[in-house]
């Protein structure tokens, strides 16, 4: 009888039960996926509308399907994994017991001895539709496996029995008349099995929360089970997981998020009136300039959908931590405006250092109680549900997309469309979020890659985009419009392309493109000047005579050894600068972003924007970090050669801010660069930029960049933006490029071109459906979402009386019995300094005792697959100025480590250690 086969055996709330029926748990599953699909019906309407069959029908063949998940726990090898809950059906457990994999046993059975038994049940599905589904039933702890190589007579043949059993009161229980009208090829169930997969996924998670699901005798039968106690502990489940629907507020545009704004601007009085399309998925492409209100005009038009009821919630995507901690505080104080007032809606931000930041509370979905074999560890593909969902929840990276609004790195929302574990988890958490993509100019040609097969992927999930740029390249348009209409296989329809600026594109679910020109707030319409600087002393000259006549200066530098060189000098002249790249400590690194966006922030008073060691305007030198989200606003800006976008992104926060009392009399952009000379040869810009050249590799593109922005002499917002920008990225711009720049951006262009080719091969193909052959699965914590130079973790460390401690302060943070161990693991996290390794690839070497301590620490981490290296830092002289003994290069010559709080992670020559 299959109620005698144990499908959960080690209880942690309720010992007096020895184990949960294996029946039991896929009623408690497929009880979850009944509630599940009441808060995500855009699966069922999927299945419905695929198959011709009545809603409910659609319904209760999903639920069926959720039952089915664990029928591989039916075999002789995964009983075995308890000795002594060993079913008497089976005999006597074997000393040699076949592998007891029941994802992949599963899949065995159900296309093997009960692949009839499913055909009968549902003839309409196709064979070949069958087995599209099957892995995404059967594989449900975050990727699909094998289908096992094995026999009836390894199985068990009383063990087939009972699942053929189980199969039939299953769809007694679940199917209302079998069999089923409904009907669906291969090709349509392929592309449902994402979700399918996401689905079953999730009510496993649910059903196996220990802590509300206890474990029962199998003393009821299946109807009576699912009745008296399933549903209703489903329905609590669902009602503390966070999960529910919340109903978004009445209030409409720009006065439900914002009150105190008198009047929308153009782009966001537009979004308050567009026609939205009025059914199925959309994807919006907005371009406009630096503030002209465009997260807001996102937000709105999110909003619109949530109360269409074509989206419970949104997820904000975002190109780098910095900027997402950024929006995440933005988000902070205006969120709950777009739920009623009756409701708690709950924010996460989702990135690797999440816990780092401060300001960010998690509270969404109860973990389920960890649940192990008797058999000890088990490897990774064989963890039950609980464990899979408590590392889940652990990792609030994953949180975010059942959160109602999440804010993150896109590097978490490409994790859904590449073969990372969970994949179609997080594919089915966004698909009842709205996703919007900020700063979409700032992705390279793998991560634009990336991000087509996500705007596919989610559209054909039922879900919306909305594509956030300071302007997009024409062919960047074409190419997301047409990922956004491959979902559903339709072809796109311009009513009437447009070239102006700024402009709304909205792309339907029908194939229908619509463009739409606006206008931009006046006080946002400006000629800046801009002029050309020809070295970096007159860069020094620049910035210190603004700082002296009080402006605010920022120089903006495209490496961080040139922003050390810059700083080091305006330091040198007295000018005390700040400094701000992406080589500190996460401790530093956060404090320093805190620090900048007080000094030159929308907020920022003329004290703040004055230093009070010197009395001169505040001067910052930056990286990139600076060019993206940040709300900074400067006086005067000097920056360095860059592409024609990131140049315009540059200028964005010079005089950002309107109606601001300034030191000088105009703005001026001032760019370092080479003169664009008709006979530049292929050391134009490496002979000015020689570390740059290696970052900014098209040389080409910058000649453009540089001829344009000069000969015009000004940026004129909004009227010669999208001018500027396509005469650098239009397909025939490079036949002006010089001949002696040539192999320099023939060799980039062909770089990019192999780079969008692996990001299509590596990501997920939504046609091939959930299966191990859509590519190689791993670990999501392990697969890269971006191209690039390999990286090492640095992690530094304080010697204190003979110990290594984290470089920064433990301070308690969480409450409860592994409090003490969060905090310790906050503290490395926090210590962290990232490093291209072909600069820093080891440790190098130290006493004895110190080698010993370092190495234990390490060997605590390789246990869990964490390759960070561990860098103990002797104090200096002044405050906590550290310098590490040597660093190794991966050739193994050592080279000198130093660190310091205000300028980061330096590099020293190595003198008698080389």
């Amino acid at each position: 009888m299959h109620l005698d086969y144990w499908g959960k055996a080690r209880p942690t709330v309720d010992r007096s039960t020895r184990c949960h029926p294996v029946s039991y748990h896929c009623m408690d599953v497929a009880a979850a996926g009944e509630e599940l699909l009441r808060i995500f019906p855009a699966l069922v309407n999927r299945v419905a509308g695929e198959s011709g069959a009545p809603t409910k029908e659609a319904e209760r063949f999903l639920v069926f399907l959720a039952a089915l998940h664990d029928i591989g726990k039916f075999s002789r090898g995964f009983q075995a994994k308890v000795p002594e809950l060993f079913p008497e059906s089976l005999g006597v457990v074997a000393s040699q017991m076949p592998d007891g994999d029941h994802t992949a046993i599963g899949r065995a059975l159900l296309e093997g001895p009960l692949f009839r038994r499913l055909r009968a049940l549902v003839p309409g599905l196709s064979h070949e539709a069958w087995l599209a589904m099957l892995p995404a039933v059967c594989c449900h702890h975050g990727r699909p496996r094998p289908s096992a190589d094995t026999s009836i007579s390894e199985v068990g043949a009383p063990a087939v029995a009972s699942a053929d059993a189980f199969l039939m009161e299953m769809a007694g229980a679940f199917l209302d008349k079998p069999p089923m009208t409904l009907t669906l090829g291969e090709r349509a169930a392929r592309r449902l099995s994402w979700q399918l997969a996401g689905f079953v996924n999730l009510a496993d998670w649910i059903g196996s929360n220990a802590s509300i699901f206890c474990y029962e005798a199998p003393d009821l039968s299946v109807a009576d089970y699912l009745e008296t106690i399933a549903r209703p502990r489903a329905r609590k489940a669902l009602a503390v997981s966070g999960l529910a629907h919340r109903r978004p507020s009445s209030a409409t545009g720009l006065a439900a998020l914002a009150p105190t704004l008198s009047r929308p601007s153009p782009l966001q009085a537009f979004a308050e009136k567009v026609a939205l399309p009025q059914a199925g998925p959309c994807l919006i492409l907005v371009e406009d300039v630096t503030g002209a209100g465009k997260t807001e005009a996102a937000l709105i038009l999110a909003h619109r959908l949530m109360q269409q009821d074509r989206a419970d919630g949104l997820f904000v995507a975002l190109p780098t931590m910095a900027t997402a901690n950024a929006m995440y505080d933005r988000l902070g104080t205006l969120y709950r405006r777009l739920f009623d007032t009756q409701t708690s809606p709950s924010l996460v931000l989702a990135h690797g250092a999440r816990e780092l930041h401060e300001g960010f509370v998690a509270s969404i979905l109860e973990t389920g109680s960890e649940e192990t074999h008797a058999r000890g560890r088990l490897r990774d593909d064989e963890l039950t549900a609980s464990a899979a969902c408590a590392a889940f929840i652990a990792d609030d990276r994953r949180k975010a997309f059942f959160a109602d609004v999440g804010v993150g790195t896109i590097d978490q929302a490409f994790l859904a469309v590449l073969p990372a574990k969970f994949a179609a988890l997080r594919q089915f958490g966004l698909s009842r979020r709205v996703l919007i993509v900020d700063e979409a100019h700032a992705y390279d040609a793998y991560e634009s890659a990336e991000l087509e097969k996500l705007i596919a992927f989610h559209a054909a999930a039922g879900g919306s985009t909305i594509v956030l740029s300071a302007t997009l390249p024409e062919k960047t348009k074409e190419k997301l419009v047409k990922a956004f209409h491959s979902a559903n296989r339709t072809r796109a329809r311009w009513r009437e392309r447009s070239d102006r600026y700024p402009l709304v594109t909205i792309a339907s679910n029908d194939g229908t493109v619509d463009c739409t020109a606006l206008a931009t707030r006046k006080v946002l319409e400006r000629r800046l000047p801009v002029a050309r600087l020809e070295s970096e002393a007159e860069a020094l000259d620049a910035i210190e005579a603004a700082a002296r006549s009080g402006a605010t200066a920022a120089y903006v530098r495209n490496t961080v050894d040139d922003a050390l060189a810059a700083h080091a000098e305006l330091a040198r002249r007295g000018l005390a600068p700040m400094l701000f790249h992406a080589r500190f400590a996460m401790t530093d690194r956060l404090r320093r972003e805190g620090e900048v966006l007080t000094a030159f922030g929308k907020a920022s008073e003329p004290r703040e924007r004055r230093c009070s060691e010197t009395g001169l305007g505040r001067v910052l030198v930056a990286t990139q970090v600076v060019e993206q989200s940040l709300d900074l606003d400067f006086d005067c800006l000097v920056t360095d050669l860059a592409p024609m976008d990131l140049l315009i992104q540059r200028a964005g926060r010079l005089w950002r801010h309107p109606g601001r009392e300034r030191p000088v009399t105009a703005p001026e952009l001032l760019v370092v660069a080479p003169e664009p000379a008709d006979d530049a040869d292929d050391r134009w810009f490496k002979t000015m930029f020689p570390r740059a050249a290696f970052v900014y590799r098209d040389h080409g593109r910058l000649w453009l960049t540089a001829r344009q922005i000069f000969e015009a002499g000004e940026l004129a917002t909004p009227g010669s933006v999208r001018d500027l920008v396509e005469a650098v990225y239009r397909g025939d711009a490079d036949t002006a490029i010089p001949p002696g720049l040539l192999n320099r951006h023939d060799t980039a262009h062909g770089g990019e071109l192999a780079e969008a080719a692996t990001g299509r091969q590596n990501t997920l193909d939504l046609a091939t459906g959930y299966h191990e052959d859509s590519g190689t699965w791993t670990s999501d914590a392990l697969i890269p979402t971006r191209l690039g130079d390999p990286q090492t973790i640095l992690r530094l460390a304080r010697i204190e009386a003979g110990a290594l401690v984290p470089y920064a302060p433990v301070t308690p943070v969480w409450s409860g019995p592994e409090a003490a161990q969060r905090a310790l693991a906050r503290a490395w996290a926090l210590s962290e300094v990232r490093v291209r390794t072909a600069r820093v690839g080891g440790r190098g070497d130290y006493e004895p005792a110190i080698e010993r301590a370092a190495a234990g620490i390490e060997a605590l981490w390789r246990d869990v697959g964490d390759a960070a290296v561990l860098l103990p830092l002797a104090a200096g002289d002044s405050g906590f100025r550290a310098l590490g003994r040597r660093g190794t290069e991966p050739t193994g010559r050592a080279v000198g480590l130093s660190y310091d709080a205000l300028t980061g992670l330096g590099f020293e020559p190595a003198g008698d250690e080389a």
